[in-house]
Formats: structure tokens, sequence, C-alpha cells
């Protein structure tokens, strides 16, 4: 199993120091911690259509996977 798994998102809604609120492309908002998110520096408020790969725990945990 994958470490990863990857959110297809519409946009990064609003960021914080710790955490970005993501729009996913069925519409879901939710938090993703800049700790659990895969090279968070490649992504900023206002990106839109990009692929997120966060940790496969959180993903289980939020229901995303």
């Amino acid at each position: 199993m994958s470490d990863w798994i990857h959110l297809d998102v519409e946009e990064i809604l609003n960021g914080t120091d710790k955490a970005f609120l993501v729009r996913l492309e069925d519409g879901e908002e939710v938090w993703l911690p800049v700790s659990q998110i895969a090279d968070p520096d490649d992504y900023e408020v206002g990106d839109t259509d990009c692929t997120i790969s966060i940790s496969a725990w959180l993903a289980k945990e939020k229901g995303l996977s």
C-alpha cells in the first residue's frame, strides 16, 4: 500500500502556516495539515485544478480514501 493518497483539488481556498482549506472536485471542503502534505511548498491559496498528495492515514481518517 502506498504511503500517499492523491487528491484532485478544485481549489485551495484558504491557508495558514499549519493547514490548507481545499475544495475537492466533489465540492467537499476539508482542512489538510501542511505536515501531512507531500511538498507543501508547491501549493498556495488560490491554486486551482491541482493534485495534492496526503498521507494515507490522514486520508483514511477523513474518509477520503
